[in-house]
């Protein structure tokens, strides 16, 4: 049984890191921009879709999960790289 729980765990980990169906590079931009950009690309989108949002401006980890909240898309993982910041965001 904890083999179990250890395999469904890795694909969480994998699923976590699955391809995008879209790609928002917004490095070098700032909020609100960001966020602009970002509701307009997802208003676009089917739902269960994936968008990937590459951003500097630290900002946005705050402000795009709570402007999501009023809405049906969801953060799936926010990640801090070396010189940006990736989201991955589900459409609702």
């Amino acid at each position: 049984m904890g083999q179990e729980i250890q395999v469904n765990l890795w694909w969480r980990m994998v699923d976590t890191e699955k391809k995008a169906h879209e790609i928002l590079d917004l490095r070098g931009w700032s909020c609100p921009w960001c966020l602009l950009k970002a509701k307009s690309w997802l208003r676009r989108m089917s739902p269960g879709q994936v968008l990937e949002i590459l951003s500097t401006d630290p900002q946005v980890r705050k402000d795009l999960p709570q402007v999501l909240e009023k809405s049906r898309d969801r953060v799936i993982s926010v990640e801090k790289r070396k010189e940006y910041f990736r989201l991955l965001i589900c459409r609702g």
